[in-house]
């Protein structure tokens, strides 16, 4: 569905990406991993095409950058970190936002938002201005936009490519997971979603293939399973870890470890 072919990146003199190569398929919930600077937000950055690069990348067998805009706006959505917007937009009419691409009756366009808005319990949301949200209040709304405007409300659709850039920072345990569920359900339908994320537990839980850069360089690329492991992570997060089985998933669990000198509260 997605394929990044020798992608490469620079700014100014600094290599931000280097050679990076790796296919997502349709069905795929895919995590980006790394330490501060690793590049993980720069190539989504790069997926979208707000930023130059070398290499390749292409949705579908076919290039984005010889995409047409209108046709790419219906097939890819994203969710960036610093999206915060200084106009007084209901939370609602933000998440219609999403489905300007479509050219729909305002009747037809509030019903999908209607129906999102209920989906992810928004409810007390909807008619409030954006600028006045907190910062985890945002994201959700945001996020709403994104499901808008990939026809997310829909079953049947398939095809389509998420972007997400930490969409669960800002928010509590519950909101989390109702987040990165309703993405991990939009992916098994037969989408793909790409999400940099910093927890690695919330990874595990979710997480189809785990991505893992380091110094600009896809370092592993694999299972939660295969990529969460000590001797994986602990050279380049510069941390002990240690790692147990989810009771219930059988899945990895991470649990760091303070740094020497500093005691156990």
């Amino acid at each position: 569905m997605l394929s990044c072919e020798n992608l490469s990146i620079s700014r100014g003199e600094r290599r931000i990406l280097q050679n990076i190569n790796f296919r997502v398929e349709q069905g795929e919930f895919v995590v980006l991993l790394g330490e501060n600077g690793a590049g993980k937000s720069t190539l989504l950055s790069a997926i979208c095409g707000d930023i130059p690069f070398s290499g390749e990348i292409k949705l579908d067998n076919q290039s984005i950058q010889h995409i047409d805009e209108q046709i790419l706006a219906t097939k890819r959505a994203v969710l960036l970190q610093n999206n915060r917007i200084n106009f007084a937009f209901s939370a609602a009419e933000l998440i219609a936002m999403g489905r300007y691409p479509y050219h729909q009756p305002i009747a037809t366009q509030a019903l999908v938002v209607d129906e999102l808005i209920i989906q992810l319990n928004l409810q007390k949301l909807a008619r409030r201005d954006v600028t006045a949200l907190s910062g985890g209040e945002f994201q959700r709304v945001q996020f709403a936009r994104c499901l808008a405007q990939l026809d997310a409300h829909k079953p049947s659709t398939q095809g389509k490519l998420m972007l997400l850039d930490e969409p669960t920072s800002a928010l509590d345990m519950h909101h989390q997971h109702l987040t990165l569920s309703k993405a991990k359900a939009f992916a098994q339908q037969g989408n793909a979603v790409i999400a940099v994320l910093h927890d690695l537990n919330l990874t595990s839980l979710y997480a189809d293939r785990v991505l893992l850069l380091n110094q600009g360089q896809l370092s592993h690329s694999g299972s939660a399973k295969e990529v969460l492991q000590p001797s994986v992570l602990q050279p380049i997060y510069k941390t002990t870890m240690q790692i147990t089985t989810h009771p219930t998933y059988q899945i990895p669990m991470i649990f760091s470890e303070p740094q020497r000198g500093v005691t156990h509260a």
